[in-house]
């Protein structure tokens, strides 16, 4: 089976080979520099040197722009390839940065009322990424602190903490850090021979490492559990299924999260946090 990224190149390939050279399949169906800018570029009649100056201009900016384009799409193809690179788009530049010559830094945190209708201010977080490459340049990445656990899950380049910055978490996050420490002391799921790890459906982006086997069965001594089998394959990262779990409980009752049963996000069978295996 073809890969998403080598089947969105070649179509990429084909499509920017058409629209520079524009075949009369192209002129036909409107994909040309003049008919999409038609609007901005004027008459040809009433101003040929400024229509064409025009033209010429918009032709290399939309030309040049081509390879930025397919770096876009390839991010929507295949994320989880981009994983390698920590990326910061800003207007007029791309940054990026090879997580595994990069060094990352919590430099400073703000508190910034984003809402009247926030109750507190939100803590905005500055990351600083350096490289050992001396051809990258540092750059900064900015975040809200309730974002800075998901970063660091799909980062594989640690992150620092200078020593006069204090990163406040929410309940979720809290629960998350002893969900994945409860699951970590389960029993581990072994894939069955042949069957490959898929991308978490969830968010897209790192394998799906969790798996529901009902084994909180075996903790009572003869009590019967009120948990189901979910038959499912691995479809779900832990820490979105540890999202999942947060999401359905009382949420001002905390202390009772971790003993709670919730449905599958994907069939509704029942399960409990000893339900829950990391694939291996």
């Amino acid at each position: 089976m073809e890969s998403p990224e080598f089947s969105f190149t070649l179509a990429y390939v084909v499509f920017s080979v058409c629209f520079v050279f524009t075949p009369n399949e192209f002129r036909s169906a409107g994909f040309t520099v003049q008919n999409l800018f038609s609007s901005w570029l004027g008459s040809e009649d009433m101003g040929f040197i400024q229509y064409h100056v025009r033209r010429t201009s918009m032709t290399v900016l939309v030309h040049s722009a081509l390879p930025l384009g397919y770096y876009m799409g390839m991010c929507v193809a295949a994320p989880e390839k981009n994983l390698g690179y920590i990326h910061q788009v800003t207007t007029y530049y791309v940054y990026m940065a090879l997580q595994n010559d990069c060094h990352v830094t919590v430099t400073e945190s703000r508190q910034h009322q984003l809402s009247p209708d926030l109750a507190s201010p939100a803590q905005i977080l500055t990351l600083r990424v350096e490289s050992i490459n001396p051809a990258v340049r540092p750059f900064d990445i900015r975040l809200i602190s309730t974002e800075y656990a998901e970063l660091r899950d799909k980062l594989s380049a640690p992150i620092r903490n200078s020593p006069n910055v204090v990163i406040h978490q929410t309940m979720s996050e809290l629960f998350l850090e002893t969900f994945r420490a409860q699951v970590d002391l389960n029993q581990q799921y072994t894939l069955p021979s042949g069957q490959e790890v898929e991308s978490c459906i969830g968010c897209m982006q790192v394998p799906a490492n969790s798996k529901l086997l009902r084994l909180c069965q075996a903790e009572g001594a003869g009590n019967e559990s009120e948990c189901q089998q979910c038959f499912c394959r691995p479809m779900w990262c832990l820490s979105c299924l540890g999202r999942w779990f947060a999401s359905r409980q009382d949420q001002q009752r905390p202390e009772t999260w971790l003993s709670s049963r919730v449905p599958c996000p994907t069939c509704r069978a029942t399960f409990c946090i000893l339900d829950i295996c990391a694939v291996r």
